[in-house]
Order: structure tokens, then sequence, then C-alpha cells
């Protein structure tokens, strides 16, 4: 087999029998720092941060799908540190990719709302400007609502690409003006137009030039149909992109960037609407039936049938990504970019068919919103190492400023993940997530779905809502279709849960 070429769905269904889960410690290429902590033995490494929106790990047979929707991924695991159990702080990009940036939880950063920014605090104080001083810093993303923060921390970040950068045909105006006008150009733009995917430009451009943007996604579309049927894949503010386009330029950048970096791409796919290539239409027509789940008070009542179809959609789309990220690390291995770079692989959130409801934009934190991706591949890593603890993505940023030898701040909510830090963290603290896009940013908790992980419990906590929803328990490790409540089961497990849950909100923000 060419280690250098994606792996397709058939060589991975032989590769499983043959593959031994043992693995070489990556530590080996480490040398212990102060306090027992690694420390890289020679020059810094690089970090590049892939992060695949709407990526939910439920999903991915990695971590036992049934449908092999992630061969490649799952060889690039043999040489990683793969979290099982590891969450989003939040249901969409907005939480999600804040918390994932700064290193807090939303709470603390108030990008809670669609389209929201981090409060002011977080400008300064962000993975960018805390590695700034020692390293050449760039960012991409193919996310609008990303694209806020990426502006917000402009500053810190030595090569931000415009979203453009990477798009067959549409544009968001607020997309050519200065960095520090993005956001309100941002917000005038939504007004004006909405989230209308099928308009080709802002408002604000002259009718000429919306003309000239028809024109050209018509001729794209028509040149592009037989490679995709079902339309070219595109952002929700009608930004025409590829995958393999993005792969292509991942790869010259970092090849070109001066050493040592930090890279943060993140990339549309497996975002809705779910478009992928020719090759993964209908490859998982294999009648799979899924546990029929109750609606609960959020439901939008969708069809099973319905559920059950943009379900087959998006883990076609997910093999589409798997087979595009295996094409970009034989790239980089190729091009020798891997051999001291730290490639980091998560999301900012995942996506649900279930319960009535479909996608992310909703008000509920069940796993498949929550529990996402994460793999972390040192320089010349030979071995894998699974890790079970549940962890936070604000757990990511302190272990990458560790792993580069920076200094990790108080202020950081978030721990040295697990292999990296002490063995076992101090009395496994909780992993928390909220989902508030209905409340004010001055007071985010008022109106919001609370959630908190411990050990092998999850409890869901609402709040504000018209009516009074009670309190959610599942034994994930147990049940992790969370299809038993065990609220008023193990009552006193439910109180005490929700008690500490109550007292990190009010340690957090003050009383």
């Amino acid at each position: 087999m060419n280690q250098d070429q994606p792996l397709s769905r058939r060589e991975f269904v032989k590769l499983l029998g043959a593959v031994s889960l043992s693995y070489i410690a990556a530590a080996n290429h480490l040398k212990t720092g102060r306090g027992g902590n690694p420390r890289q033995s020679s020059e810094k490494p690089n970090v590049l941060m892939l992060v695949f929106d709407t990526l939910s790990a439920r999903h991915m047979s990695l971590h036992g799908y049934p449908r092999a929707t992630t061969p490649n991924l799952a060889r690039f695991a043999e040489r990683a540190f793969v979290y099982h159990n590891h969450y989003a702080a939040g249901n969409f990009t907005s939480p999600g990719t804040a918390s994932l940036l700064t290193g807090v939880y939303p709470w603390q950063h108030r990008a809670v709302n669609l389209n929201g920014i981090v409060s002011q605090t977080y400008i300064d104080q962000n993975i960018f400007s805390l590695v700034n001083a020692s390293y050449h810093t760039a960012a991409y993303t193919h996310n609008p609502l990303a694209a806020l923060f990426l502006n917000q921390f402009a500053e810190h970040i030595d090569q931000y690409h415009a979203m453009r950068e990477l798009s067959l045909a549409g544009e968001v105006y607020s997309d050519r003006v200065g960095k520090s006008q993005f956001p309100v150009a941002f917000w005038s733009e939504t007004m004006l137009r909405g989230t209308d995917h099928f308009l080709p430009a802002s408002l604000l451009v002259s009718t000429l030039e919306k003309g000239i943007q028809n024109l050209r996604v018509r001729g794209i579309e028509s040149s592009l149909r037989e490679k995709y049927p079902r339309g070219i894949p595109y952002n929700y503010k009608g930004m025409h992109l590829l995958l393999e386009d993005a792969m292509d330029w991942i790869r010259g950048q970092v090849l070109a960037y001066p050493q040592p970096y930090l890279a943060y791409y993140h990339l549309w796919p497996p975002h809705d609407p779910y478009l992928p290539s020719a090759d993964y239409i209908d490859i998982f027509n294999d009648g799979m039936k899924w546990p029929e789940k109750a609606e609960n008070f959020f439901s939008l009542h969708e069809p099973g049938a319905t559920i059950n179809q943009s379900r087959q959609q998006y883990d076609e789309y997910l093999a589409y990504v798997d087979f595009e990220f295996g094409r970009l690390v034989g790239m980089l291995e190729r091009g020798g970019a891997l051999d001291n770079t730290m490639l980091v692989v998560t999301s900012d959130h995942g996506e649900l068919f279930e319960r009535g409801l479909l996608g992310h934009l909703n008000s509920t934190l069940y796993q498949d919103l929550l529990r996402v991706p994460l793999l972390i591949s040192l320089p010349k890593q030979a071995g894998r190492q699974d890790i079970y603890t549940p962890t936070s993505c604000i757990d990511l940023l302190p272990t990458i400023l560790q792993i580069t030898g920076e200094v990790v701040p108080d202020y950081i909510q978030g721990e040295v993940l697990p292999g990296f830090g002490i063995a076992t963290r101090a009395a496994e603290p909780g992993v928390y997530a909220m989902e508030a896009k209905l409340s004010s940013k001055q007071d985010a908790t008022r109106t919001c779905t609370l959630v908190m992980i411990k050990d092998r419990y999850k409890l869901i906590r609402y709040s504000g809502y018209e009516s009074e929803l009670e309190d959610e328990l599942y034994d994930i490790e147990n049940d992790p279709e969370e299809m038993e409540n065990l609220a008023n089961i193990k009552r006193s497990l439910s109180a005490e849960m929700a008690a500490e849950l109550e007292a990190r909100l009010e340690h957090d923000l003050g009383g």
C-alpha cells in the first residue's frame, strides 16, 4: 500500500484486521522539563491546526460508528494521541470556536449569540497573542462566524487570509474592509441580506457586479456538474468553495511559512449543505436502522425519513472530507512539512439527527452536538495513545502552550490534556458546555442550556425557557444514545452535579 495515498474504504476494512493497537510513546521524542512536563528536545515545533466545521465524533468510524466514514483519520490515529471523550463548549460555531481559541468557557468570553464576538478582554488574550512573540502566526476560515474572531485577533496574526482567497464565486462584502471594521460591516450586511444562500454578493455592491457574480456561479456550476451532481459546496453566505482546493492551498502555505509557525485553518465541510463529490454519493445505501428517540420540548418534528436521509448525506460528505484529509497528510509528508510539525485535528461542534431535530442551531446539547474529535500528532510520533478521560476544547490551548514552551496564563480555564501533563488531572474536573444564543451577551446565562460532564455522567440543565424543563442525567458510558434519563432515579447524584455546576458559574462570574 502506498502510504502517501489516502486510504480507500476497501483498504481500510482490510487494514482493521491487521493493525495492532499498541503504540510507542510519543514522549520518546520529547524531553522532560520542569515539573515533569514534556518539552521539545530541539527547536520549537510548528503547530498546524485543522478544524473541520460540524464534525461529530459519533459519526466517525474511528470512534466506533458502524459506517466506514473515516478510514484515513483512523490511519492517521495510529501515530497520534486520540481523545475519545472530547467536548465542544457549545453547539454552534460562535461559542465553540471562541472557546477553542481563548481557552475559556462561553460564559467567560461571551460569544454566545449568532454573529457574536468575544468580549474586549480576549482580543489580546487568545492563541495568536500568546505565541506571537516566538511564532509566525497564520489563519484562514471558510466560516464567516469564525472570521469575526479572526478579525478581532488580527493584530496578533502575521498572515490573516481573507475568506475570498479560496472562494470560487460569491463574496462577503465585509471581507473587503479593514479588519477593525469587519464586525460592523458583517452585521450590517447580515441585516440587509439575511442568510440567503443564493445571493451572489452583498446588497451593497452594484447591480453590474451582482450580474457578473451570477454569470460566474452559473459557469462554475456547469463546468463542475459532473463532479458535483448535487451542487458545488458553499457556505451560508453563498461563497462557493472546494475542499480539495483548500487542501492544495494549505500545503503550499505551510511549506512557505517562516518557522516555527502556528497556522489555524477552519474549513467549512462537513457543515451543511452536504455536497460531496460524485464518488461519495450513495455509498451508504445500507438500510441502516437507528434508535428511535422521543421528541422533546425543542423538537421541530422533522419526519424520521427526512432525518435518516440527512444523516446518510452527512455521512457521505464526511467520507469525502476524510479522503481529502488523507490526501493532505500525504502531500505534507512527501514535502517534509510534518518533520517538525505538531498536527491537530478537531472541530468546533457536531451535528444532530434525532428527536425530530436536524442540524445544530437548536437549544439542545446532546452527544452528537458536543462530542467532537481531537487527534494530536507530534513530530516523528511513531505510535498511538488512546485517552478516554473527558476533556474539553478549552484544554487544547494550554496544551499547545506547554508543548511549544510558552507560558500558560492563569486566566485560562482549560487544563493541559492527559498525556501531556500529570497522569491524572486533579480530582478529574468536570467538563462544561453552554447554549445561550437567546440570551444577551451581558447576561449570557439568563436563557440557556448548560451541561456538566463528570466521569461517566452527564447533566443537562435548562434555564429561562417559557416552560419549566426538568434536568436530564445520563450514564453516557452505558447509555451513549442518551435514552434513559436518570435524574429522578439518581436524585442525589443529579443534585450534587447541579450544585457543582452552579458553584462553578458563581465562581467564574463573580457571585
